[in-house]
């Protein structure tokens, strides 16, 4: 026999849903607001089950796609090289994607003029991570279906560094081969000084960074590497930072969270000049929208620039006088990066005039670049800009005022390769490049 459920029994269940509901989303908003973030186990499970829902949204977006390295298609109406009014590019792209055919991320070196793969480069994951054993402590459940090949760096005789966003540091020489790894925890650029050396973000784990007020910190640092493989030197940009009196910029802005500068970009000076010296180092610092020149024999900050740029990415010497910072122009919401006006812009600051231009403004709107994280962008010789637009899988070149070309790595009807920090190549680089003459 059916009994009918009293309704002061009902009420009593939903007040209790209420007062739990309530509770719990208190206990969110304490985790997220606190500079401690997520400090116990008790944080550590009420964040899980509050992700749920974002969580099962991704795992059905990761379904539909067969593969983190392929994308979903935001332009339809490209494949490959499209030019405006039948313009020749005589230049080079590395294209850092992914490969239907290798089923892997790899390298290919493009001409622009007709298409053609020059090279390619197709690293053996399998054997990178059996050959890095037990000391693979960093790079746990990786394989080559989910690898981005990051921001390769290539040398004349054909070999390329490249790393796999908080992975090892690798380097292969121009037939895959497996050069040398570099066990650790190295992400984003990848950039070669005038001694040629290389310059890398890494993470220094366990951080030594106040240890003992900040819980699991994200210990950025800068990291010098000899073209052998070998480690000459590397400091905590939080460390630099404070010993410069920036301590405020880190522990005075906002809640405290794990990951607070986000180091992004370290651009090596390669000439001298009045503004700084062959050697300086331009760094770039995301999470406070902020970029740095330093001088790494006096460890000394020499310029540092919060804004007008927000959430940057790239930051280069554009000449003697000015640099150049790709700003993505979002803001950080609870994990998610929001365009703030819809596009990204291409900052050119002067330090002869203080003044700061945004020559690219009509070009970055019309072509709507429009990527909320990653991002690169080149001022070329003749003064045009070429952009990655990495979360939309697109390359551009423009000028001032509009495209001249755009490209997509088309793997189907329904999907593009997702690009991994690709390089403008110019002719006169590719001249240098002797490991092509010996073919």
């Amino acid at each position: 026999m059916n009994k009918k459920i009293p309704l002061w029994l009902v009420l009593l269940l939903l007040w209790f849903s209420l007062i739990i509901t309530l509770t719990f989303g208190w206990a969110v908003w304490r985790i997220k607001s606190s500079r401690q973030g997520v400090n116990t186990k008790t944080d550590s499970i009420i964040v899980t089950i509050a992700s749920f829902p974002s969580l099962v949204k991704e795992s059905f977006a990761q379904l539909k796609r067969p593969s983190t390295l392929i994308a979903p298609d935001f332009y339809p109406n490209i494949s490959g090289l499209k030019t405006e009014k039948n313009y020749i590019d005589s230049n080079y792209i590395l294209l850092s994607a992914y490969d239907k055919k290798a089923n892997q991320s790899v390298a290919k070196l493009i001409r622009l003029s007709d298409q053609k793969v020059i090279h390619q480069w197709t690293p053996d994951y399998d054997r990178i991570i059996k050959l890095l054993g037990k000391q693979n402590k960093y790079w746990p459940d990786q394989n080559k279906h989910n690898l981005r090949l990051y921001h390769p760096l290539l040398s004349a005789d054909g070999s390329i560094i490249f790393n796999n966003v908080l992975s090892p540091l690798i380097k292969i020489d121009k037939d895959s081969k497996l050069i040398w790894a570099i066990n650790g925890i190295y992400h984003h650029s990848i950039e070669v000084d005038a001694e040629s050396n290389i310059w890398a973000p890494s993470v220094i784990k366990p951080s030594g960074f106040l240890p003992h007020i900040l819980n699991d910190y994200k210990d950025d640092a800068i990291t010098e590497i000899s073209p052998g493989g070998k480690i000459l030197f590397q400091k905590s940009v939080a460390q630099i930072l404070d010993e410069n009196g920036y301590r405020p910029l880190l522990l005075g802005m906002g809640p405290y969270e794990k990951d607070m500068l986000h180091l992004n970009e370290i651009q090596p000076a390669l000439t001298s000049g009045k503004y700084w010296v062959k050697g300086d180092l331009l760094i770039s610092i995301r999470n406070r929208s902020t970029i740095f020149l330093y001088r790494r024999s006096a460890n000394k900050i020499l310029w540092i620039k919060t804004g007008p740029w927000l959430n940057q990415h790239d930051a280069n010497f554009a000449d003697s006088t000015r640099i150049a910072v790709f700003g993505n122009n979002v803001v950080r919401v609870f994990g998610e990066d929001r365009l703030v006006d819809g596009y990204n812009e291409e900052y050119i600051f002067n330090f002869k005039t203080n003044k700061i231009e945004t020559p690219y403004t009509d070009f970055l709107k019309k072509a709507k670049v429009a990527t909320p994280s990653e991002g690169r962008a080149d001022i070329l010789p003749n003064g045009d800009l070429f952009v990655e637009e990495t979360n939309n899988n697109r390359l551009l070149r423009g000028d001032t005022n509009d495209i001249i070309w755009q490209y997509v790595d088309r793997i189907d009807k329904h999907s593009i390769a997702a690009l991994s920090w690709s390089r403008f190549i110019t002719k006169e680089e590719f001249k240098k490049l002797t490991f092509l003459k010996d073919n």
